[in-house]
Order: C-alpha cells, then structure tokens, then sequence
C-alpha cells in the first residue's frame, strides 16, 4: 500500500514538474515572440524629409508622370529597407484640390483635373504609404499637408499655402535641423517650387535633394538642376 501511494506521490510530482516546465517554455516563447516584435528604438537624426505630393494622380492617375511608380516604388522599398533611420521627421505633402480648382483645363487653367478633394486620386501612392503607415511607431513624426485648397489659387509649392506652409516654417525654425532632403514629384513643378520657397529663409548648403526618388512631367526640363547648382544644392541617393 505504501509503495503505491509512494509511487503516486512521484507521479503526481513528475506531472507538476512538467507542467511547470511547459508553462515555463511557453512563458519564455511568449517573452521571446514579445522582444522580437517589440518596435525598433533608436536615436534618429535631427533632419526631416519633405516627399512632395507622391499622390495617386501623379503616378498612375489623370496626371500621372512617366517616371512617378517607379520613383515612388523605390521611395517606398528604401524607406521600408532603413533609410528612415536618417530622419526624425517625415512631411508628406498633398495637393487637396476643390473640385473647380483654377488649374483645372475647365476654369482656363492648363491641367486635367487631378487630386480632388476627396477622391482615391489625391491619396498617397499605396505602396509608399504602407511603407509610412507601417514605420509610423518608428517615426512619430510623420505627417501630411495639403495644400491647393482654394479654387483661385495655385499652389505649387506646401509654403505658398498660408496655413500649411506657416506651420512647416514654423516646426523648421523651432527644431534647427541639420538638414532638410526633399523628394517627390513632380520635378519640375512642385519639388522645384518646393526647394526654392525652403531656400528663402533655410540654408542652401543644409538642403539636399534625394535624385533617385523624383519623377518629372517633362524629363527635358533642367530647372531643378540648374537651382542645384547655383546654389550649392547637393544630390544623394538612396540605395
């Protein structure tokens, strides 16, 4: 009878020692899943990243730039592959235009219609803006800002818009980056328009411009070069 009893006491003791050990595994796979999915924290550089009006109609939509999926594309995967480690900030700016806008070929402007307000045209280009969405616990300093939201008026650049382009000016004159690169499309238009108003009241030689991740309306135009170069503005890529 004892030796029974003796041989269920080891038993039960043998059970309760694997169940400890199973929870245990399973509460060191559990800690292991929760650091392995833990979001990246790291030290980010004081610059911020301006990405001019990557939108839908600019890259597959009503206005869409010949080079616009694939520059956006590449933005997307560098981003997605670390180059947001080089920014503190990120402004993603939108062109937001009421339906009669001016520059509508309707009101006597010269464009189709394009980015509306709320239409899919005016939204970011979907991989690139997987790509933000996913390292925004990374970068709590990602946002948008839209501009061309009056009908009369034209806005090329994010700081001819009175209220946006107050409060960007506002945040790079608060935070005293060490640089500002800018990207985006179109080359010729926005991204031009964007550097020169930034180069009014920021250094030319802070200023970078990311050359593999722009797309122009017309390839031909040499505007945005020749700003480059007679201002000191430099050219990087991204890998």
């Amino acid at each position: 009878m004892k030796k029974h009893i003796f041989g269920a006491i080891v038993l039960i003791a043998a059970l309760a020692l694997t169940g400890c050990n199973n929870k245990n595994k399973k509460n060191e796979e559990a800690e292991k899943e929760a650091v392995e999915t833990v979001t990246e924290k790291i030290e980010l550089p004081n610059r911020m990243l301006i990405i001019v009006d990557p939108q839908i109609d600019f890259t597959t939509g009503s206005l869409a730039t010949a080079k616009g999926p694939a520059s956006m594309d590449f933005l997307a995967q560098a981003l997605n592959d670390g180059a947001w480690k080089n920014y503190g900030w990120i402004i993603v700016t939108q062109d937001a235009h009421p339906a009669n806008h001016c520059s509508f070929v309707e009101q006597g402007g010269v464009f189709p219609p394009h980015c509306v307000q709320g239409t899919e045209g005016m939204n970011v280009y979907p991989a690139l803006q997987e790509v933000l969405t996913a390292i925004t616990p990374n970068i709590p300093n990602i946002h948008y800002m839209q501009k061309g939201d009056l009908a009369e008026k034209e806005e090329f650049s994010i700081f001819q818009n009175e209220r946006s382009g107050a409060k960007l000016r506002a945040v790079i004159e608060q935070e005293k980056f060490e640089g500002i690169d800018v990207c985006g499309i179109a080359t010729d238009y926005c991204v031009y328009e964007t550097t020169k108003d930034l180069m009014a009241f920021y250094p030319a030689n802070q200023i970078r411009i990311v050359t593999n991740c722009l797309a122009a309306v017309d390839d031909t135009d040499t505007k945005l070069a020749d700003l480059m170069k007679e201002n000191g503005i430099e050219g990087i890529e991204f890998e």
